[in-house]
């Protein structure tokens, strides 16, 4: 991030990125069955390795935000494959995907800008 100045897809990846960390426990954790596992360990280990790259996004590094990109595909995978498969969950998956490929597409908007 350069100084004061915040682009709009820096937000959006922020935004996105904040409410995916928050959709994990909502969904695996506090969620009742069908739409939910209703398991804490399963809601924070859902949770725990969208923290480690967190400082870097927010403060706009492209390094983390390429690892966060990483991380993020095996989240894609998994809400595209309950949204398939397991139709009691299928809005929660939805959300999750729709965050992951929102996230995504403005990370490679960003580090265009940056450039």
């Amino acid at each position: 991030m350069r100084g004061r100045f915040i682009s709009s897809n820096h937000a959006i990846i922020a935004g996105t990125y904040i409410a995916l960390l928050i959709l994990q426990p909502v969904w695996h954790a506090l969620l009742p069955a069908p739409l939910g596992a209703s398991s804490w360990w399963l809601g924070l280990l859902a949770a725990i390795p969208l923290v480690f790259p967190l400082k870097g996004v927010l403060d706009g590094n492209i390094r983390s935000m390429t690892w966060a990109g990483y991380l993020l595909m095996l989240y894609l995978v998994v809400g595209v494959m309950e949204a398939w498969s397991n139709a009691p969950q299928r809005i929660p998956a939805l959300v999750q995907t729709v965050l992951v490929a929102s996230c995504i597409i403005s990370m490679l908007m960003f580090s265009r800008e940056s450039r």
